[in-house]
C-alpha cells in the first residue's frame, strides 16, 4: 500500500512519562472514508496515543503522516489546522451547554462588537456544529439541545 492510501498513519510511536513507558513502537492507520474504534484496556496508551495524533504530547520517537505528507503535530491548533479533532467522551462534557457549545468548547469563534467587544459567533458555531455531525453521520434534532 502507498503511503497516500492512509489519511492517517502513525509509525514507531513511543512515548515516556518519567520512568512510565506508555507507548513503545506502536504503529496506527486510518483510510479514507474510515471509521476506527480505538479500544484496549485502562492504562494501554490509547488516550495518549490519541493525544500525540491531537497536538497534546509530543511523540519521544516515531513519525506521523497525514494524506501522505510527514507532519510534525506539536500543538492541538496544527492538528486542527490538519483537519484533525477530538471529540472527547461524555465525562468531559458540560452537561448544560448545548452541544455546539460543548463543540466549540475553549476555542469559541468570536465577532468583534465595536471593535471592542467580543461575541460568541453563534451562527458560526451552529453552522460548524451541523456540518460536522452530519459529515461523519449524527443525527440531531437540534445543535442547541443540552448534552
Amino acid at each position: 500500500m502507498k503511503k497516500d492510501d492512509f489519511l492517517v498513519k502513525m509509525v514507531g510511536i513511543s512515548k515516556r512519562f518519567g520512568t512510565v513507558q506508555a507507548l513503545k513502537n506502536v504503529d496506527f492507520t486510518v483510510k479514507h472514508q474510515e471509521v476506527v474504534g480505538l479500544v484496549g484496556d485502562n492504562g494501554a496508551g490509547k488516550s495518549t496515543l490519541i493525544k500525540i495524533l491531537t497536538g497534546v504530547h509530543l511523540p519521544d520517537e516515531g513519525e506521523i503522516y497525514f494524506e501522505g505528507e510527514k507532519q510534525y503535530i506539536d500543538s492541538p491548533k496544527k492538528a486542527r489546522d490538519l483537519g484533525i479533532e477530538t471529540v472527547y467522551q461524555n465525562l468531559a462534557l458540560i452537561d448544560l451547554m448545548s452541544i455546539a457549545r460543548n463543540f466549540f468548547l475553549g476555542r469559541e469563534p468570536a465577532r468583534k462588537f465595536a471593535k471592542v467587544i467580543n461575541f460568541l459567533d453563534r451562527k458560526k458555531i451552529d453552522t460548524v456544529t451541523k456540518e460536522a455531525l452530519k459529515d461523519i453521520g449524527i443525527k440531531v434534532r437540534s445543535v442547541d439541545e443540552e448534552v
